[in-house]
């Protein structure tokens, strides 16, 4: 018990109680809410990235304590005045000295954490948004607009439900923190690794096995824990070494494991932090997300394991059967360990509360574990996991703090208006033109970002762009969203694939290029469905199955065009012919998706062939030299 008295742990599991204690008995007010939830992360973040690590003068010790318990004691002061900060009117009431300093100081530290642990990108980015809140008057044309002053700023980012404690910060106290308790618990329990086994016994006889079970448990994992960086660090550490067993590259096992972690922030039945924070924004029931990005998701996995599937078929990747066998433990002694999930999915459909569900998920973790001594969770148990669940909570919060200080400067000058405005000329009114520029827009500001921030800014700045061509909300917000989650696998800055090329001994650039080329037909499926929403389950059943079934054939095609093989290995013509009748079954258009279904029909039928002959000339062989012998 000695790490629990470390001053980060006890942070971590206060935290974690408050919230359990204020989703079972009652939440505080929205702004004193967020306010605490803030101030937890705050100090758990400063406790946890200490200043002194590496200075052995004592002053630096003095910082560090100050730093730690100065977000608390602002939390406590939110607290005591809560009646009178949630009644006053931002920008119109007065309000005390002590209010702009400490508003002043608490922005400096939400700054300062988010370097420490988030990175320059969006810090940077945050401090550049506060400077633009003072020099507007200062500029021209669209950026221009009437300006913040100090007393304004501090009105703004610290006072006020539009600033720090937004909605994004809402989102994260409100659903994300129990969800990634959740995670937590689970992993605790044994959970992770269950669904990591069950993975591997459904693929352990497949063409290159271990690379489908990665996919498989990393996209479980990663749809619980809503980071690709923390599923790859956790999952990568043992699927990689096994994808490289077989007889996958370093840079293609990496590339794999990156792929498919950033894919579970993108599948249901939870998502992403980001897909919390949709459903606040869009105004659309999360029920009814979870159930639009269904079939998209699906698509994006089954790019993947197709992917795999041929490329292990062309390499000869071995399915290390036996290995994957003697590593398990007996599936149906822990499958009870499924329970809290199967039940998390239940409690939503049946309409609880995102909050409540997670709770009682959390307690039937509990409850379960009692049903084999094995997985019986003890008091240490208990507060790792909560610890943990804190932990991990800070890699969401801050960057959600961070994108509410952008936020709130974007909603006060009208920036997002004036983006709206230059991509519609940009754009020359032409909806594809617009299309592709939102979706550069989207992959340069996720550059480095977490994507949780990366989605916040392209909701705000580029999503209303795409409804101004007509396209409905859902599809505009999950557009933006698939493109913020793919730019953790796209160059130069690809933070999943440099993970997991850290894991694999990879080079970071050759990973992040080998990740971005393999996850080309997942970019394909938001260009289609922000085309197309019947893939969105908008629409009638007849519509959305066939454009489903087009689509999926057509991804297929893109993933055979890209690996080079399908049944034998595919020529430069062929390849051309296989290219083009992907990209015609992706257009959504009756005439195109017959033409593109006609070619691809051809293609598979001349790589049958090919196969054919090659196979027939080995039956040769073998019979001559059966007889020679």
């Amino acid at each position: 018990m000695k790490r629990f008295m470390k001053i980060s742990a006890i942070i971590a599991i206060c935290w974690s109680i408050f919230h359990l204690y204020t989703a079972s008995f009652g939440a505080l007010p929205a702004y004193v809410q967020r306010g605490i939830h803030v101030s937890f992360a705050l100090s758990l973040a400063y406790s946890l990235f200490l200043i002194s690590k590496n200075r052995p003068n004592n002053i630096w010790k003095v910082v560090d304590g100050i730093t730690i318990i100065t977000p608390l004691l602002i939390g406590v002061y939110l607290l005591y005045h809560s009646e009178r900060l949630t009644s006053r009117n931002w920008f119109v009431d007065s309000f005390q000295p002590l209010d702009l300093w400490l508003g002043i100081i608490y922005i400096l530290l939400v700054i300062e954490v988010s370097r420490r642990t988030v990175g320059k990108v969006i810090t940077l980015l945050g401090v550049l948004f506060i400077i633009y809140g003072f020099v507007g008057p200062y500029n021209y044309g669209l950026l221009s607009h009437r300006g913040l002053d100090l007393n304004d700023t501090v009105d703004l980012l610290f006072l006020s439900p539009e600033g720090i404690f937004g909605v994004p910060v809402g989102v994260a106290a409100d659903y994300v923190f129990y969800f990634i308790l959740f995670g937590a618990f689970l992993n605790i329990s044994g959970g992770g690794q269950l669904f990591n086994d069950i993975a591997f016994r459904l693929t352990r006889k497949a063409k290159g096995g271990p690379a489908k079970a990665a996919v498989i448990s990393s996209g479980f994992m990663g749809s619980i824990s809503g980071s690709a960086v923390a599923n790859v660090a956790s999952t990568g550490i043992f699927t990689i070494p096994l994808m490289k067993r077989a007889g996958y590259s370093k840079k293609d096992s990496a590339a794999i494991e990156a792929i498919a972690s950033t894919g579970g922030q993108i599948l249901p039945p939870i998502m992403g932090a980001a897909v919390f924070i949709m459903a606040e924004m869009v105004g659309i029931p999360y029920v009814e997300i979870i159930l639009a990005a269904l079939i998209p998701a699906l698509l994006f996995y089954i790019a993947l394991l197709f992917s795999i599937h041929i490329k292990a078929s062309k390499e000869n990747i071995d399915n290390l059967s036996e290995e994957m066998e003697e590593k398990q433990e007996k599936i149906w002694k822990r499958i009870h360990l499924l329970l809290p999930m199967v039940a998390l999915i239940v409690f939503i459909f049946m309409g609880y509360s995102l909050q409540r569900a997670a709770l009682w998920a959390i307690l039937l973790i509990l409850v379960v574990s009692f049903l084999r001594k094995k997985t019986l969770l003890s008091f240490t148990d208990i507060f790792t996991a909560m610890e943990d669940g804190a932990k991990q909570a800070i890699k969401v919060t801050i960057p959600c703090a961070i994108a509410g200080i952008i936020v709130g400067i974007i909603g006060f000058s009208g920036l997002g208006l004036s983006f709206t405005s230059l991509i519609v000329q940009w754009s020359f009114g032409n909806i594809v033109l617009g299309i592709v520029l939102v979706a550069l827009g989207c992959i340069i500001l996720g550059m480095g970002m977490p994507t949780t921030s990366a989605y916040i800014m392209a909701a705000t700045l580029l999503a209303p762009a795409l409804q101004e061509f007509g396209i409905e909300p859902l599809a505009a917000h999950m557009f933006v969203l698939y493109f913020a989650v793919l730019s953790m696998i796209t160059p130069p800055i690809a933070l999943a694939a440099y993970s997991a090329a850290g894991i694999a001994g990879a080079g970071t650039n050759e990973t992040g290029i080998r990740a971005f080329v393999l996850s080309i037909p997942a970019f394909m499926i938001p260009l289609s469905f922000v085309l197309n929403p019947s893939i969105l389950l908008m629409g009638n059943v007849s519509d959305i199955v066939w454009h489903a079934i087009l689509t999926t054939i057509g991804i297929m095609a893109l993933c055979a065009f890209i690996v080079g093989y399908l049944f034998a290995n595919i020529g430069p013509i062929v390849r051309v012919m296989t290219f083009i009748a992907a990209i015609l079954l992706l257009i959504p258009n009756l005439v195109s998706s017959l033409i593109g279904f006609a070619l691809f029909v051809t293609v598979v039928c001349l790589q049958v062939m090919k196969r054919n002959k090659k196979m027939e000339k080995v039956n040769l062989l073998n019979d001559q030299h059966v007889s020679n012998r």
